[in-house]
């Protein structure tokens, strides 16, 4: 890809990421951003070294997508070879169960990670804020058992619940989950508590 094309990639990224309203999914990444914006772009050779290291239009996608989760503010000084390694090289399902079992060692405790107190974040969102679960596995959490729906009404005046929702769904259309292995997790610490 040629560096203009990149940086019209990262302006349509940065709208998804930035904005409730543009989806990068739905436009298929086309945005009003002129060509000729690149021109008086003081960091254009930022993505001219992109162009060099990364040679298809997905790892330059995969590579904004895995900078953005980090940066959604999406300056790109911030942006790191290493969040696009990590990230290429996560595996879902097992940072998922990693992230799960300190929280649902005794499964029938597990339902209270999702649960409203007046005055206070839900367990689920403390652990998140506190960087002990992951963007990930908040959205397979979401995915499998929806409580984002009953959050968004509960704290739709919260401070920092919404930005935190409107990433997860943009997140989320660049993710492939296999709801399937993570349901089998969720299930063995089900099966677990039942058998003790």
């Amino acid at each position: 890809m040629e560096p203009i094309d990149i940086y019209l990639m990262y302006c349509s990224m940065k709208a998804h990421f930035g904005k409730s309203d543009y989806d990068y999914i739905k436009f298929g990444g086309k945005s009003k951003v002129s060509r000729d914006s690149f021109w008086k772009r003081k960091d254009r050779s930022f993505f001219v070294k992109l162009s060099r290291k990364y040679k298809t239009s997905d790892e330059i996608k995969d590579y904004f997508v895995s900078n953005f989760v980090k940066e959604n503010k999406g300056w790109v000084g911030n942006f790191t070879d290493n969040n696009y390694s990590q990230w290429k090289n996560m595996d879902m399902v097992e940072l998922f169960e990693k992230d799960i079992t300190p929280l649902l060692q005794n499964f029938d405790e597990g339902k209270f990670i999702f649960a409203i107190s007046k005055n206070q974040h839900p367990k689920l969102l403390k652990e998140y804020l506190g960087k002990r679960v992951s963007l990930e596995t908040m959205i397979i959490l979401d995915e499998l058992m929806g409580y984002s729906l009953k959050w968004n009404v509960h704290l739709k005046d919260d401070l920092i619940w919404p930005s935190i929702n409107l990433l997860m769904n943009n997140y989320k259309k660049f993710l492939t989950i296999d709801k399937k292995k993570c349901k089998l997790v969720l299930f063995k610490f089900v099966k677990g508590n039942e058998d003790d």
